[in-house]
């Protein structure tokens, strides 16, 4: 399998991925990396995972 290059990757694209694909630590580890570039601040991964599944049911782009 060819692992997705998640620097090239939007964060759109890479939210979804990570949904897709939850127990991928690695892809996890990169959405956590770039909110906290943007400034963000999230303190677990089922924070970030509750957060993104939220903004969908409220029909946001995560």
């Amino acid at each position: 399998m060819i692992r997705p290059n998640f620097e090239q990757m939007s964060i759109q694209e890479l939210r979804s991925y990570v949904l897709q694909h939850r127990s991928d630590e690695e892809a996890l580890h990169a959405l956590g990396q770039r909110i906290h570039r943007e400034g963000r601040r999230i303190t677990s991964v089922n924070e970030l995972v509750q957060s993104i599944e939220e903004k969908r049911a409220q029909g946001k782009e995560p």
